[in-house]
């Protein structure tokens, strides 16, 4: 993950929610820096289905007309990780059909997640605990910062994708493909990686307590 500071901060904070870690310390007990802002920009209602339903249709354009293989750079609005908002910039192919998934801070709830086709999109700080995203490709897209503690990623494609600082206790990676991901500072407590592909991944930093591999 490469991050910079960028000089001020977005202005489009929606509602927080009870659940996200709002008022939480910005290092947790074990070191682990935490942007704490970005729980309160998680969006206060789930994504809509019809709407959700458009992105995939675009964004599956995108991908077709050759939108994949790129990288991300992630920003920092500010030095103070009390204050700090994180997102990302994709550097890749100029592509003229469709558009590109841009689901951060959504709140990935009531939409079926199964098998979604969403690499190389944007979902930097999503909300999605205890969803069910088995085979599901999310190879090289931008996650850094997101709640998924609970989440079943069984089978899924999560190939160089970026998991910095995400909140994956509990989640379940059963015969995932995490090679070349990035976990940096990740927190995968209680996490089950059984059978999964980690060649590569990137783990400095990452909590790893209790993690069957």
């Amino acid at each position: 993950m490469t991050d910079a500071t960028t000089p001020s901060a977005s202005e489009h904070a929606t509602a927080a929610d009870a659940e996200t870690t709002r008022g939480a310390p910005a290092v947790d007990p074990r070191g682990v820096t935490r942007y704490r802002t970005m729980a309160d920009f998680v969006a206060s209602q789930p994504v809509d289905p019809e709407d959700f339903a458009e992105v995939l249709a675009q964004h599956a354009q995108f991908i077709a007309g050759g939108g994949g293989g790129g990288r991300w750079e992630t920003m920092i609005t500010t030095a103070d990780v009390d204050a700090a908002i994180v997102f990302g910039i994709y550097v890749g192919p100029k592509v003229i059909a469709g558009e590109q998934a841009v689901l951060a801070h959504s709140r990935l709830e009531g939409v079926d997640l199964r098998a979604v086709q969403l690499p190389y999109a944007d979902l930097c700080g999503v909300y999605g605990r205890g969803q069910d995203l088995s085979g599901a490709n999310f190879s090289g897209s931008l996650l850094t910062d997101s709640d998924f503690q609970g989440a079943n990623f069984d089978g899924a494609d999560l190939s160089g994708a970026d998991f910095s600082r995400a909140e994956l206790m509990g989640c379940t990676f059963r015969a995932a493909n995490l090679s070349g991901a990035d976990l940096e500072k990740a927190d995968l407590t209680g996490a089950d990686l059984s059978g999964a592909d980690v060649t590569g991944a990137k783990w400095p930093g990452a909590i790893v307590e209790r993690v069957p591999r």
